[in-house]
Parts: C-alpha cells; sequence; structure tokens
C-alpha cells in the first residue's frame, strides 16, 4: 500500500503541478497579460466542466467494482461513447455561450486535452485493479514534463496560446497511446475495446454520478463565469490566477485517498460494518487536520509565495487568497465523500443532495458576487460544498448504522 501511494501521489501531483503551472507561466511569459490568462483559465475551466462528461464519474465505480460486475473492455467501450458525447457537447456549448472566436478555439484545443486524461483514466483504473501504480505514476511523470515542455515552445516561438496547446495535446496522445494502450495489452492479453450491451448497461447505472460530477464542475465554473460577465476578463483572470496554486491541495488529497478506496469498497461490501465506520471515524479526523494544517500554511506563506510566482502587484487581491484556499480544502473533501458513497452504490441518495446543494448554489451566486465581487466567488461555493459534506456525512452514518443493526 505504501509503494502504491507514493507512485500515484508522487506520478499525479507532478503531472496537476504542471498543468497548475501553465497559468504562471502564461502570465509570465506574456509581460503579465491577464487577459490572456484569462482565456486560458476560462478553456481550464469550461472543458473541466464538459470533461466530467467524458469521465461519467466512473472511475470509483470501476475501482470499487470489487465483485467484477463489468469487464475492463466493457469500461473502455463505454469511454469511446462519452469522449464523443462530452466533445460535441463542449463545442455546442462553446460556440452558443457567446465567446469569441479566440476563447472558442481555445476551449477546444484544451477540450483535446481533457479527452486524452479521461481515456487514460479509464486505462490508469484498470491498472489501479491490477495494482500497477507504478504505470500509473510513470505515465503521469512523461506526460507532465511534455506538458510543461511544448507549452513553453508554443508560448515562446509561436506566440500562441491556441497553439501551445495542441502541441500539449498531440504529444500527451502519442504517450497515452504507445506507453500506457501498449502496457495495457500486457496485463490483460485479452483486453479490447468492447461496443456490447453491457456497454449501455454500464453507462446507465452511472448516469447519475456523471449529473452529480458535472452540477459540482458547474458550481465552479458557472460563479467564474458571471464575475467574468459583471465585471470583465480581467478580474476573472485575476481570480483563476491566484487560485491556480490552492488546487494542489485539491489534488493532494485526491490522490492520497485514492488508493484506499477499495478497502472501503471491500469493507462495505463484505459487510464489515465496524472496520467500515472505523476508517470513518479516522477520516473525519485526517481531513479536519488537513484543513487546519493547509489553512496555517497558506497564511505563513501565502504572500511570499504569490509575490514569488507573480510579482508583489498581484498582493493587491491577496484578500481573495485564504478563502480560496478553503474552497479548495471543501472542493476536495466533497469529492472524497462522492467517491465513498459512490462506493456504497448510494447513487438516487447522492444525486438527490446533489441537485438541492446546486440549486442553493445558483440561488446565491448572483447577490454574493454583485457584494463581495471576486470574494463573491468564493463565498457562494463555501457555503454550498459545505452543506454538500454534512449532508453526506450524515448519510453515511445513517446508513452504516441500519446495515450494522
Amino acid at each position: 500500500m505504501k509503494k502504491n501511494v507514493l507512485w500515484n501521489t508522487v506520478g499525479t501531483i507532478f503531472y496537476f503541478f504542471c498543468q497548475w503551472i501553465l497559468t504562471v507561466i502564461v502570465v509570465n511569459m506574456t509581460n503579465h497579460d491577464y487577459e490572456i490568462a484569462g482565456y486560458l483559465a476560462l478553456a481550464m475551466t469550461t472543458s473541466s466542466s464538459y470533461s466530467t462528461i467524458a469521465l461519467f464519474n466512473m472511475r470509483s465505480f470501476q475501482v470499487s467494482d470489487v465483485a467484477g460486475e463489468f469487464q475492463d473492455g466493457t469500461y473502455a467501450g463505454s469511454r469511446v461513447i462519452t469522449c464523443a458525447v462530452s466533445f460535441i457537447c463542449c463545442v455546442i456549448a462553446a460556440v452558443v455561450s457567446g465567446n469569441s472566436r479566440y476563447q472558442i478555439l481555445c476551449i477546444l484545443a484544451y477540450m483535446g486535452i481533457r479527452l486524452v486524461e479521461a481515456w487514460v483514466d479509464v486505462l490508469q483504473g484498470m491498472d489501479q485493479k491490477y495494482e500497477r501504480y507504478d504505470i500509473i505514476g510513470k505515465s503521469y511523470l512523461i506526460r507532465g514534463f511534455l506538458t510543461v515542455g511544448l507549452f513553453v515552445v508554443g508560448i515562446r516561438f509561436f506566440n500562441s496560446l491556441i497553439v501551445a496547446l495542441l502541441l500539449v495535446f498531440l504529444s500527451t496522445a502519442f504517450v497515452v497511446i504507445y506507453y500506457d494502450g501498449s502496457l495495457m495489452k500486457k496485463i490483460n492479453a485479452t483486453f479490447s475495446v468492447e461496443m456490447k450491451k453491457d456497454v449501455w448497461i454500464l453507462l446507465k447505472k452511472c448516469f447519475p454520478f456523471v449529473i452529480i460530477s458535472y452540477l459540482l464542475s458547474q458550481e465552479n465554473l458557472l460563479p467564474k463565469q458571471m464575475l467574468q460577465n459583471l465585471f470583465g476578463a480581467e478580474q476573472q483572470g485575476i481570480y483563476s490566477t491566484i487560485a491556480a496554486p490552492a488546487l494542489i491541495v485539491q489534488v493532494c488529497a485526491a490522490v492520497v485517498f485514492s488508493p484506499f478506496l477499495p478497502v472501503f469498497s471491500k469493507a462495505y461490501h463484505e459487510k464489515n460494518f465496524d472496520e467500515f465506520r472505523n476508517m470513518l471515524r479516522k477520516l473525519y479526523f485526517v481531513l479536519i487536520g488537513m484543513s487546519v494544517v493547509v489553512t496555517l500554511g497558506a497564511k505563513l506563506l501565502g504572500k511570499w509565495g504569490l509575490s514569488l510566482l507573480y510579482g508583489k502587484d498581484i498582493l493587491q487581491n491577496y484578500n481573495i487568497f485564504i478563502p480560496i484556499v478553503w474552497v479548495t480544502i471543501l472542493t476536495a473533501i466533497t469529492w472524497i465523500f462522492v467517491a465513498i458513497m459512490t462506493a456504497m452504490r448510494k447513487i438516487k441518495t447522492l444525486l438527490v443532495g446533489m441537485l438541492i446543494d446546486f440549486g442553493i448554489c445558483l440561488l446565491l451566486m448572483k447577490p454574493c458576487i454583485m457584494t463581495f465581487e471576486k470574494n463573491g466567488v468564493n463565498l457562494v461555493q463555501i457555503i454550498s460544498l459545505f452543506l454538500f459534506i454534512v449532508y453526506m456525512i450524515i448519510i453515511c452514518e445513517i446508513a452504516v448504522k441500519q446495515k450494522k443493526y
């Protein structure tokens, strides 16, 4: 388990660090042009929203499929369909949302990168079930180096954000096809993409999860879009630039927890409810401790880190940084409990809670942003995410209590 956690953590954190640092690179290589940073940030956020359709929030379901309900080829076949649908939806949304032609091209270029990530995600779900975390880690490391290197080439030598994103897309797709794909065929000699009836059964089972994942991503995207519509692309660019460093918290929490999800799933489905409840209680303390440590670290190092990355001018907006850190912490905790409830197969209950929470977000969004501007984006997410976390914890505790007694 320690080896698995190490490979998964190092590789994933490095890759997402490389993605995050793109925002730093674009700010510094364009002479602090926050409009270009805004284009990149909106492309990242918009493509992320539609990548939820491609991913179908299936990884947790796939990894927690300890009984082998569906075959590897079935998961792969479903990913072909979801990737195609997500790209079509992203194209339509990018065009009808009133974006400029340049912004649309940036969104579609980044969507290509998201589709590569979606395809490798299903392969890595298989790697995880076969406990080949070394493949996962190495793939992330290779793609991370290529992401940063070719992005810099695109910005410096072509002076084009779109070209930079296309170079990243093509290089990472090459790695996934000739590294991840080839090794999967060696691990599972019978592996092939299947498009049989089971694919549609799997998609039907996971459909509520994609709604949940999509709505959570919209809770992150819509406030930013409203900020841009009300106060301009520059303000949205400043917010996203400051928010970028905090994303490492979310990534760290997710990747460290990921190898433990099959353990939670196995305990629950084998009816070891005492063990499952004990793991839940330990998780509560770990998450509370993480929240305290991250907040203190952000307070101590936040100004120094932001000025080091972006220059002292960025500190004019430092007041939004700590609330952004809280949003990131709550987002990480939310995804952890969504994964646990997925392993418990509490599908309808999770969906109902998400729909209510999204409604709260919509109600609070405009008044919060109109009143508090950039910090309004934080406030609406803090309230909605906190309420959703409380809801999921209550459901988990009730479910274990009912099962036990």
